[in-house]
């Protein structure tokens, strides 16, 4: 069965207070969701943008059984070392419960400055985070091309093997995003696309796994979507609206990506996309207060999959 999940986002809208993130965590799990997912950053001007290990391992301690995952993570923000250890942390707090969402990110030049990295280097540093978890579920040890610190083996980095490997979500629409979606990753996360785009980059990530020689991956995507009691055509005006101020979506292409309306109404819409094929919806929902919004993302889940 298809999972529905919300969103936190970084940066966070201009005007929102900073969110309680514990609080909202038992909301969507009480609701009914069936994940929380958080996106990740450093700096973007003057907007509130949060760490995204620490608000995942802040919705996983106040929550029971909802899954937590990243939408995405980019380990080329991070050294090796660093990111490695990162997400074995918040699978552990998180009990095993971390779906973790990896691609290359959408972090500029700025940011790679401030994290003392160049954005240059984000593929390889990408691929071999990868092939490190990779190696790890398979129980093999894989010499890094990036080097680790001597004194630590990527075994230890990982907390030795008592903890499973996150399921890996390899995140993007390019044809060298789905490629390494093919090769590593156990789903794949769409962003922003419309229902027949996501049908042919899906069709495409299966002719890419037939020639990895692996299992087709789980496919999902992160939409905007403007949920509430209101006017379908007001919402989703709003939608597209927030797209364009949160992703820097052109405004025609924002308009025919946005999603909104009543839950019965965006349910309708997601269903295009459950008929692709679509197993993880990750939503972004920020044109009410998001205690607001989620249960009504959770109205949207149970009309979309009947209970």
């Amino acid at each position: 069965m298809a999972r529905v999940g919300a969103v936190i986002t970084n940066p966070l809208p201009t005007g929102m207070e900073l969110p309680d993130v514990p609080r909202l965590a038992r909301v969507a799990e009480s609701a009914g969701l069936d994940s929380i997912w958080a996106e990740d950053g450093i700096a973007s001007g003057d907007a509130a943008v949060l760490d995204i290990t620490c608000v995942l391992a802040a919705a996983a301690a106040a929550t029971e059984g909802i899954e937590v995952g990243s939408s995405i993570f980019a380990p080329s923000l991070r050294n090796l070392t660093w990111a490695l250890k990162q997400v074995a942390t918040l699978q552990l707090i998180a009990g095993g419960r971390l779906q973790l969402g990896v691609a290359l990110g959408a972090a500029g030049e700025e940011e790679y400055r401030l994290a003392g990295l160049t954005r240059s280097g984000q593929r390889q540093r990408t691929d071999e985070f990868l092939r490190v978890l990779t190696a790890a579920r398979r129980g093999e040890v894989y010499q890094t091309a990036v080097p680790l610190n001597q004194s630590l083996s990527a075994r230890a980095l990982l907390l030795g093997t008592e903890l499973p490997v996150p399921p890996l979500w390899v995140g993007g629409t390019s044809l060298a995003a789905l490629r390494r979606a093919a090769r590593f990753g156990d789903g794949w996360l769409s962003g922003l696309q419309t229902p027949a785009e996501f049908h042919a980059s899906s069709s495409r990530l299966r002719q890419l796994a037939d020639e990895e020689g692996r299992p087709c991956p789980l496919t999902g995507i992160v939409l905007h979507v403007a949920v509430g009691t209101g006017s379908s055509d007001v919402l989703a005006t709003r939608s597209a609206a927030a797209m364009q101020s949160l992703y820097g979506v052109p405004a025609e292409r924002a308009e025919e990506l946005a999603v909104g309306g009543t839950p019965k109404k965006v349910a309708d819409q997601l269903a295009h996309y459950l008929d692709a094929g679509a197993v993880q919806f990750c939503l972004v929902s920020n044109v009410l207060p998001w205690a607001e919004s989620w249960p009504m993302l959770a109205e949207v889940r149970q009309i979309l999959l009947g209970g």
